[in-house]
């Protein structure tokens, strides 16, 4: 969720911080770790035009000295030029714009300076406040000097002095510095590339997202608060240079600009990832309870499941384990083979119904049955039938099966009686 947004505000970043610092006024920065001699000669140059460093010399703090160089720099030679070119413009003089220099600083001593311009507005006031600056930036201060190009100066722009005493890194006496870009310009573009850097980090390694994304919001937190702490003092220094007493109205307003720019899309981001935490939370919870009431569904039907099994179990094992008593097993028999028990009392019968009759009688009944058909079984008599007949004897019950039993051994029977000489009843008598 947070890759585009990344790329995109990252992007913006980026591009603020290039612009930043590719449209900014060259500038020089010194720091003083006391006051500056008092026979120094300090110098700006851009190949044009020089301009030398008025200043009140003061022994007791170097915040006293810079207060002193900004203030004359800005009050004689910025405003002048300043006047000068708003006059040209307005078509009330003649001749081509101007180039010049104004300055600043920072820390106390800024604030000592702000707070000089509003004592200057409220001179005789109740609201004057006396600054007591030998106790202010007493061991060092620092001195911003930038260099508004309204001409077709092509440089290069330099502070030279004759005496570089107390100034921080300074070259050798009559030796020269020189103005240009700041990087610090270009930090909200390397903030934004930190988070396009951390985005495809984030893509790149899925398991370690949440950690590198929790880096991004830090970053981005951090940076926004502190910028958004530079930024109210960005707005008041512009405010000051083009007011009362300088009114330097063309002192630049890309800092500022750049500066609250920065700080919005910063801002942008942290919400934007704050939000995506949230909904991330929230996703995580829902999924969590999805799958716990995904297990808990599955749970209950093996619960359901296995208690059906238990059940039937149980019954299985009475039914394979009780034995059926002697009663139910001949009822079993009885279904399961009733015309092999009445073939067999069938054969019984004839075979003692043969052995009491006379020889003329087996032959003839044997002669009878070989020739006979085979007999098909009866059917059960209906209901009305059993009510008109009387009960038949056990032995009329029996003939049809005892049929069906001697219809297989007729054959050999058959071919025993042929073979064997018959005898007539009047040989035996």
């Amino acid at each position: 969720m947070l890759k585009i947004p990344s790329f995109i505000l990252g992007g913006i970043l980026i591009l603020t911080g290039l612009i930043s610092y590719i449209v900014q006024d060259p500038s020089l920065s010194i720091k003083l770790t006391g006051p500056w001699a008092s026979d120094a000669e300090f110098v700006l140059s851009d190949g044009n035009q020089s301009v030398m460093l008025d200043f009140m010399p003061c022994d007791d703090s170097a915040g006293e000295n810079v207060w002193w160089i900004v203030h004359k720099l800005n009050e004689s030679h910025a405003k002048d030029i300043n006047e000068k070119n708003y006059a040209r413009k307005a078509g009330r003089m003649e001749g081509k714009e101007e180039s010049f220099w104004y300055a600043s600083s920072s820390g106390d001593t800024r604030r000592g300076l702000l707070q000089e311009s509003e004592n200057y507005s409220n001179a005789g006031t109740e609201n004057y406040e006396p600054i007591d600056w030998p106790k202010i930036d007493v061991d060092k201060a620092k001195i911003r000097f930038i260099y508004n190009n309204m001409g077709d100066s092509e440089g290069p722009v330099t502070l030279s002095s004759n005496n570089w005493e107390n100034v921080l890194n300074a070259p050798e006496n009559n030796k020269s510095l020189e103005f240009g870009k700041s990087w610090t310009a270009f930090i909200p573009g390397i903030i934004g590339l930190i988070l396009i850097l951390l985005a495809l980090a984030a893509d790149k390694a899925p398991n370690a997202k949440k950690h590198i994304m929790h880096v991004a919001v830090l970053i981005a937190l951090l940076g926004f608060l502190s910028i958004a702490k530079m930024v109210v003092g960005a707005f008041a220094e512009m405010s000051w240079w083009r007011s009362e007493p300088y009114l330097i109205y063309e002192a630049s307003s890309l800092k500022p600009t750049s500066m609250l720019l920065s700080a919005g899309l910063l801002l942008i981001y942290v919400v934007l990832c704050v939000v995506s935490f949230i909904s991330a939370r929230k996703e995580m919870a829902a999924q969590a309870a999805r799958d716990n009431a995904k297990k808990a569904a599955v749970l209950k039907k093996a619960s359901n499941r296995k208690s059906i099994d238990d059940e039937v179990k149980p019954k299985e094992g009475k039914s394979s384990g009780s034995k059926e008593s002697p009663i139910a097993t001949e009822a079993k028999k009885d279904k399961t083979t009733p015309q092999k028990d009445t073939d067999t009392k069938a054969a019984s019968s004839s075979k003692t119904k043969l052995s009491d009759s006379s020889p003329n009688e087996s032959s003839q009944s044997s002669k009878s049955s070989s020739s006979a058909e085979p007999a098909k079984p009866s059917k059960k008599p209906s209901t009305e039938d059993k009510k008109g007949q009387s009960p038949a004897s056990p032995t009329e019950k029996t003939e049809p099966s005892k049929k069906v039993a001697e219809e297989p051994k007729s054959p050999s029977v058959k071919k025993e009686d042929s073979d064997k000489p018959t005898s007539s009843p009047d040989k035996d008598s």
